[in-house]
This record gives structure tokens, C-alpha cells and sequence, in this order.
């Protein structure tokens, strides 16, 4: 059995280790004499270093939840924090890019202790304050991702191996098998070219931890009375819908999506909090979407 054969099996059977898969590929890599594939296979296997971005199926996005405490003991635990709530500089907690070794992400996995992992998020407690919920001062704030992110993302490396070694073998059955460099080969060139489709192209679905939900938004910009509909539509209550029209009034319209006004950016986090209670019937991640798509779109971004 060639070297080739041996990465596609191992590819294929989902109980290989990924880690010895890898290793293998390298070894591959060496003898076709493909720098990007070792780049790859190097970052894969020990992590990536902060100066090289990430792939897209590295890159997912968080949840946001904190713990919030307000007068005669009342409080929130494990509140959601919409994203809309956050400021301008705080928005890169959004999205989470996955630098760890593949060894360390497949031993997450096997833990199975739980079921979210949490990413810190410094001093955005500070930061939040009396901005979230009317009343409420946040305590604790973190950002969590579902663990079937990593899943996928294991999944993701090993389709592209698969993807590729096919497509190597398609092009030349011994490619990688003449220890000595003598035989047919591939070019370095068109090797590069499979990498590029196979290993850095295409797309990966995540499985993400919020309860996202499709919903099409048909708002013109600064129609409030389609607004009004649109939430309407979607079970918010005429007075809610009332107190945003209020909100809306007392804010200076912002400059872009992510700057709305404190009234405004208040009256999401009252209506994620009615979602999280259940007295909205909608998902709390769908929640936060919803709003701040359908504000932002009132406000013609």
C-alpha cells in the first residue's frame, strides 16, 4: 500500500487519530515538495501562531452571557448579553478564531464533561456596567461556544485531507511513494493549485451554541410603522413595540450598526432578558439577532 492510500484510508476511518494522520500527510508533503502543505500541516498539528490568520473553519461565533445584581436582591445569573449592547471596541469578542493543536482540541472533545467552553473576556464586566438590563449591574461577563464547534472543525481538517490525497491520486496513483525523488510526479505547481482548492478553499458549516433562527427582514429605512409590523410579526407586544418607538424618539440615530444609543441598546436587552424568561416566545441567541438586525436595518445599515 502507498503512502497516498494509506492517508486516504486513514481519512476516511473517522476513528483514526487525526493527530497520526497528520503526521503522515507531512511526510507526503516533504516528498511532492510543497512548502503551502507544510504550512498547513504544521500549524494543524502544533497551533497557530498569532501572526497567521486562521482558517474560516476556525472561526466561529460566541455567545455572551454574564451575571448581573440590582437593588433589594434582585439579579440575573447566566443572563444572555446582546451583542448590540457591547461597544465599538469590545465587538471583536464576537467571533472566536481556534488557534489550538489539533491533539488539543481532539482531548476537549474527548472530555466529556461539558458541553460549552468558555472564552474570557477580561474587564468587559467594567466595561458593561448599568448598560444591559435597566437596573442591573454586570458582575461577570464571559463569552461560550458549543463544543460541537470543535467537533466540526476536526471533521473540517480531515475532509480536507481526504479531499486532497483524492484529488493527488487522481492526478498521479504514486504520487509521495518514490523515496528517492525518481519517477513520476507532480509538479510543485499544480500541487500548490490542489492545496488552494482543496485545503484553504470551500466552506464549513458550524454547529454554533445559540438557538439561531432564519427570519426575513423587510424594513425600510426610517419607516417606523414598518418596523412596528415587523416586531409585531415576530410576537413583541404593542407595548414593547411602543417603548422602542420612545427609545428611538430619545437617541441621535447612529453613525453605524454597531453604535446604536443607550435607549435603544437598553430596550434589547430588556426584550433578550423577556426571551431568556420565556414571556417572548423566540430563542434568546434568535432574540439578539432578530433586533439588531431589524434596528439596524430602520436605520438603513
Amino acid at each position: 500500500m502507498t503512502l497516498l492510500e494509506e492517508i486516504k484510508n486513514d481519512a476516511v476511518n473517522s476513528s483514526s487519530d487525526l493527530g497520526a494522520l497528520l503526521r503522515k500527510c507531512k511526510v507526503l508533503a516533504a516528498r511532492l515538495n510543497s512548502k503551502p502543505l507544510e504550512d498547513w500541516l504544521l500549524w494543524e498539528s502544533n497551533g497557530y501562531p498569532d501572526n497567521v490568520d486562521v482558517p474560516d473553519y476556525r472561526k466561529w461565533p460566541l455567545e455572551l452571557k454574564g451575571h448581573f445584581s440590582g437593588p433589594f436582591g434582585s439579579g440575573l445569573r447566566n443572563a444572555p448579553i446582546p451583542w448590540i449592547s457591547l461597544p465599538p471596541e469590545a465587538k471583536e469578542l464576537q467571533d472566536y478564531h481556534c488557534r489550538q493543536s489539533i491533539a488539543s482540541i481532539e482531548q476537549t472533545v474527548k472530555d466529556g464533561k461539558v458541553d460549552t467552553l468558555q472564552v474570557p473576556t477580561g474587564d468587559l464586566n467594567v466595561v458593561l456596567g448599568m448598560n444591559v438590563y435597566e437596573g442591573q449591574n454586570c458582575l461577570q461577563a464571559w463569552a461560550e461556544f458549543g463544543k460541537g464547534n470543535l467537533v466540526e472543525l476536526l471533521n473540517a481538517v480531515r475532509n480536507r485531507i481526504l479531499d486532497f490525497s483524492l484529488a493527488i491520486w487522481k492526478e498521479e496513483p504514486t504520487a509521495g511513494s518514490n523515496i528517492n525523488g525518481t519517477g513520476p510526479e507532480i509538479e510543485p505547481a499544480r500541487v500548490e493549485q490542489i492545496i488552494n482548492t482543496t485545503v484553504y478553499g470551500g466552506a464549513v458549516n458550524v454547529i454554533g451554541s445559540s438557538q439561531d433562527s432564519q427570519f426575513t427582514i423587510n424594513i425600510k429605512p426610517n419607516d417606523v410603522e414598518s418596523l412596528e409590523n415587523f416586531l409585531r410579526e415576530k410576537g413583541i407586544h404593542d407595548q414593547d413595540i411602543h417603548e422602542l418607538s420612545k427609545a428611538l424618539k430619545k437617541d441621535t440615530p447612529p453613525t453605524s450598526k454597531d453604535q446604536l444609543g443607550s435607549h435603544v441598546s437598553k430596550w434589547v436587552g430588556n426584550m433578550v432578558k423577556k426571551a431568556s424568561e420565556g414571556s417572548w416566545n423566540i430563542g434568546i441567541g434568535a432574540a439578539g439577532n432578530l433586533l439588531a438586525e431589524a434596528i439596524s436595518k430602520f436605520y438603513g445599515f
